[in-house]
């Protein structure tokens, strides 16, 4: 089962994978910003924004993964620079297991390589069940944007509004795979050594969810890797649309000249 594909702008393409709770849109602004120079090709997550239910199954960002290829392959598309955030990292470093060889460039967003704790995944798991026996994501969104969101940012009703439409746009399904997915992956330190393309990471320094010193390990871990800190919360891209735009833009014009 393909997940729903947005595909827009010409030239080398760049797949953008968003962070959980919310859906392809999250990188409205980017797309914006680089769809003139960059094919911007956006999946939601099973559940979310545009894409069908979830599979019957275990839930696995590893199955996403191998979804996300297909989908590629279904609009011919071969090698990518993968820019994903949070959840989106998560399934970044999924693909690079898969299939590192499509994979030309990486910019990793508020994410982490380890895998969860006892405790978050615990925490994970019950919210699982909590949409699942509510039929409903609204106990869950003004919570998710209290985390999401450093304090400045959550009296911005232009980033906070569409971030709570995002949530909403995800089904209880949807949600609920995503957690057990996520609870499930493995801890991905021992891969970062493997990462030979050019990467760039980017910290938040009030990102509540995983704290900028834990992202910036990941860059201390790939050769060569590019890091960059912003005063901003988890969804950096939201809150910093412009600058994450300019990091990326930066990034991946010679990145694309390397390919």
């Amino acid at each position: 089962m393909l997940p729903a594909i947005h595909d827009s702008g010409t030239g080398e393409a760049v797949l953008f994978l968003h962070a959980f709770t919310l859906d392809a849109s999250q990188w409205d602004h980017q797309v914006a910003a680089l769809s003139d120079g960059m094919r911007c090709v956006r999946v939601d997550l099973w559940g979310c924004g545009g894409s069908p239910p979830p599979p019957d199954g275990e839930p696995t960002l590893d199955g996403f993964a191998a979804a996300v290829i297909a989908a590629l392959d279904s609009r011919n598309i071969d090698r990518v620079a993968v820019v994903g955030l949070s959840m989106g990292g998560y399934l970044a470093f999924a693909l690079w297991r898969l299939a590192p060889e499509r994979i030309r460039a990486l910019a990793l967003c508020n994410t982490r390589a380890t895998a969860d704790a006892a405790g978050p995944r615990d925490d994970r798991l019950a919210m699982a069940e909590q949409v699942e026996r509510e039929q409903s994501v609204e106990s869950i969104v003004e919570p998710m944007v209290t985390r999401l969101l450093s304090p400045g940012a959550q009296v911005e009703a232009h980033i906070v509004d569409p971030v709570r439409g995002r949530i909403r746009r995800c089904t209880p399904a949807g949600i609920a795979f995503a957690q057990r997915a996520m609870a499930a992956r493995p801890d991905s330190t021992a891969l970062l050594a493997s990462i030979t393309v050019p990467t760039l990471v980017i910290a938040g320094t009030q990102d509540a969810i995983i704290p900028a010193p834990e992202v910036l390990a990941i860059a201390g871990n790939i050769p060569g890797a590019r890091s960059v800190e912003l005063d901003c919360g988890h969804l950096s891209n939201l809150e910093l649309p412009r600058a994450v735009s300019d990091e990326l833009a930066a990034f991946l014009v010679p990145a694309t000249m390397s390919s």
